[in-house]
């Protein structure tokens, strides 16, 4: 083996092992690193369970019936409905007095859908006719509304085969054919009419992702560099005031985050028909409120990591999960009940929830002020937190 060949490897090898040895040393930096292919697992694990008969992460939903019609016909639906839920696990039912309180509660999340027996219904079987029922499940979530919207009319179904048999027994009828084969049908309606495709229930979640995300990243990016290179040195040392820099910080992550949310938005209308049916100034208020609620997680993160590539590390520890587990691109209701408690603790949860709400729901303020309320308190407490921190880091 010629010479030069041999101090060629044995330099190749040499820095990989200062390398090496580097991240062996950086020890927040290494056990972010082994934490993250262990979170991955876990989280992927829980998010796609089996199954089974005796295992489903859809049971016992919690649905409204909503019964308009007072004939006989329309309360031994209703009864039937509710005993075959209950038997199956399929869903957990509460009576409401009309279609907007139970649409009240969708809003507020309290239930995943709505059975409508309207009126009319009754006077339709009596008359030989077919008779529909209404089922309106939650547009902010379409796997989740998917489900419902699918196992609500495979009960429907039941008790409509169930009477189509009865009525063929006695034979004695006259009128409509599709009377005997399929007494009662399923329509299915929309929170929001006119609605054509269900990207407007991506959009807003890809807009809170994008801006959040992005001013959580460009946060941290913005200050370990500055930290990294010496410049954060030479502002720390000017006649300037700590929280005026970490405002500056704050201020100009927050404008490239609502640009890259708005071009989101529009990108959405123009190519995909999607529709902003609430307040945009609403819309704005949540953005701006998501942001600042991430901007103190961000300051923390950067304030505490030594260099650069641990500061991005800890925020793709950070980012991922939050990505997965805030309801954005899966049903948080097939998650283990204390999966979905952390994914609820997160601030991306509830500015996903409310622009969805907003935008896709035209809600109101009073309509999403648990979400508000709460990313204000995260707001405030991250920030509390973080400027004291990041001015004794920069001190250091």
């Amino acid at each position: 083996m010629p010479a030069g060949f041999r101090y060629g490897l044995y330099i190749m090898l040499r820095i990989a092992q200062k390398d090496l040895l580097d991240f062996w040393k950086a020890k927040m930096l290494f056990a972010t690193f082994m934490m993250m292919p262990l979170l991955f697992m876990s989280m992927f694990g829980f998010m796609f369970p089996a199954i089974t008969a005796t295992s489903n992460p859809y049971k016992n939903a919690p649905i409204a019936m909503v019964v308009e019609d007072d004939g006989s016909f329309a309360i031994s639906f209703a009864d039937q409905f509710k005993e075959i839920a209950s038997s199956t696990a399929l869903f957990k039912v509460r009576d409401f007095p009309s279609f907007g309180s139970a649409r009240d509660e969708i809003l507020t999340g309290s239930i995943k859908g709505v059975v409508v027996v309207p009126t009319g219904f009754t006077e339709a079987l009596d008359s030989h006719r077919q008779a529909a029922v209404l089922i309106t499940a939650d547009d902010t979530n379409p796997q989740m509304g998917s489900i419902i919207y699918s196992e609500a009319a495979s009960i429907v179904g039941i008790i409509s085969t169930n009477l189509g048999q009865s009525i063929i027994s006695k034979m004695g009828h006259t009128g409509d054919p599709s009377y005997v084969t399929e007494p009662i049908t399923v329509e299915r309606t929309n929170l929001v009419s006119s609605r054509t495709n269900q990207f407007e229930f991506l959009a807003p979640g890809f807009m809170a992702l994008t801006v959040v995300m992005g001013t959580l990243a460009g946060l941290g990016a913005a200050i370990s560099r500055e930290k990294e290179q010496g410049t954060m040195d030479g502002i720390m040392v000017a006649p300037i005031s700590r929280n005026a820099i970490v405002a500056g910080k704050m201020i100009a992550q927050t404008v490239r985050g609502l640009i890259q949310g708005f071009l989101i938005l529009g990108l959405s209308m123009l190519l995909f028909g999607v529709q902003v049916y609430g307040s945009p100034l609403l819309m704005v208020a949540v953005m701006l409120l998501g942001v600042s609620s991430f901007a103190g997680i961000g300051l923390i993160v950067t304030s505490l990591a030594p260099e650069q590539e641990t500061a991005q590390m800890m925020m793709m520890l950070l980012q991922f999960p939050m990505m997965f587990l805030s309801g954005l691109l899966f049903p948080m209701d097939q998650l283990p009940g204390w999966l979905q408690w952390f994914g609820k603790a997160l601030p991306l949860y509830y500015t996903a929830d409310a622009l969805r709400k907003v935008i896709v729901l035209s809600a109101s303020l009073n309509q999403i002020l648990t979400n508000v309320v709460i990313l204000g308190l995260y707001s405030l407490t991250t920030l509390a937190v973080a400027i004291p921190i990041f001015k004794k880091a920069m001190t250091r």
